[in-house]
């Protein structure tokens, strides 16, 4: 849906205008420089990846010999909040509730680990509830892997698994607390605790300071919503004591955008770009289904079945699913979305495939790109995952997050 441009900040509207054209103005730095992977280990296998894999998305191509920069897999799929804006803490039930198998691990590092620049062990559960998280990272860490994860923190942590995790060789930390008091925070965080998250935030940082490391890097994610808005002078502050990195943006809610006016933006700007999920990065969940993004929840939406040890149906490798037909239906819907029309294809109404599709036919009239409008935000993109229920599947509950 559109939105009108007296909404928009400033930065936003300078993204629209001037985004498009320093893409291609600039696009021997932006083909040349290294990615902002922090902690991997530059390589000659990485590196001829990324150009290749550069080059592949430059020009669209369906096919591809480069295996993606980024991986995400769900260490575990289960969580202990309920947030109200995430299937699984609104209980909706996709796959079964269990952990990634270590031989399915296993075999994506031994396919991918060499090319990968990060690792991200976090999806639609809670990655620190796996038993198995630290060995999965120091195998990453291990390979020269960049890696992430990102948890809500907000359970029992022990000194010892403190240690485990720093000494693990994770390199970023993130933590989701949306708030500075207890009754703001938990609004969200259902079930939720501040006070505990605050404590294994501080254990962590003096397991560091005990062991002689500098990683991981803590990084505090706010997630601001209009009954949060109060607490974020002092959630800075907060970050601050606890020598956190601290970030800020704004939070999307199943309906509509709450205030467009905000001048809190979404983490990533709505602009005509190919999907880097197509091309980039890829996701692997805990029963071997290789979905199309991050944002996809059910196993319907899959591209592809990796095998796993107990069965005999599925690809052997990532590389049969990557270049498998879902993923080139997909790949071609941005040369031509009505000519690859396979409208049950997740893709196919996506707000990434829609806005590229109107980009195209806006600059083949000669429009002028600083009066192009998307028609969609992060929040509507959201929302298309969120309504979008393969047959059988509950209703979501649509929780109110609160107001101010």
């Amino acid at each position: 849906m559109s939105r009108p441009k007296t909404g928009r900040s400033l930065r936003q509207r300078l993204m629209r205008v001037f985004y498009p054209a320093l893409l291609w103005i600039f696009w021997p730095y932006l083909f040349l420089r290294l990615p902002d992977y922090p902690g991997a280990h530059i390589t000659f296998r990485r590196l001829v990846n990324l150009y290749r894999n550069r080059w592949e998305i430059n020009r669209l191509r369906i096919t591809l010999r480069s295996l993606p920069l980024k991986l995400t897999i769900e260490p575990i799929n289960v969580c202990n909040l309920h947030c109200p804006a995430c299937f699984t803490g609104d209980g909706q039930v996709g796959r079964a509730r269990k952990a990634m198998p270590p031989d399915l691990y296993q075999r994506l590092l031994d396919e991918m680990g060499d090319y990968l620049w990060q690792l991200e062990f976090c999806n639609w559960g809670e990655p620190l509830l796996s038993k198995q998280i630290h060995t999965m990272i120091r195998a990453a860490a291990n390979r020269g892997i960049g890696t992430v994860v990102n948890t809500n923190f907000s359970f029992p942590f022990s000194a010892e698994r403190a240690e485990d995790l720093v000494r693990s060789g994770l390199t970023i930390l993130g933590v989701s607390i949306d708030g500075a008091r207890q009754e703001t925070y938990e609004q969200y965080r259902v079930g939720g605790d501040l006070d505990t998250v605050l404590a294994n935030c501080r254990l962590v940082q003096s397991t560091k300071r005990k062991v002689g490391l500098a990683t991981p890097q803590l990084v505090w994610s706010f997630h601001m919503f209009p009954h949060n808005v109060d607490d974020l002078p002092r959630a800075r502050e907060l970050a601050r004591e606890l020598e956190m990195t601290f970030f800020v943006e704004k939070g999307w809610i199943v309906g509509e955008e709450w205030d467009p006016s905000s001048s809190v933006e979404f983490k990533d700007p709505m602009v005509p770009f190919p999907c880097i999920f197509l091309w980039s990065q890829a996701v692997v969940n805990i029963d071997g289904g290789v979905a199309p993004c991050c944002g996809t929840f059910y196993p319907e939406d899959d591209m592809g079945q990796l095998r796993l040890a107990d069965t005999t149906a599925g690809a052997q490798t990532f590389a049969e699913v990557w270049n498998a037909e879902r993923f080139q239906q997909a790949r071609a819907m941005y040369r031509s979305r009505t000519a690859a029309a396979v409208k049950n294809h997740v893709c196919y109404a996506c707000p990434a495939t829609i806005v590229w599709d109107r980009w195209k036919e806006y600059r083949a009239h000669g429009g002028d790109p600083s009066t192009f409008d998307p028609g969609f935000t992060m929040n509507d993109s959201f929302n298309y995952f969120w309504n979008r229920r393969p047959p059988g599947a509950a209703a979501p509950r649509r929780l109110t997050i609160g107001t101010r």
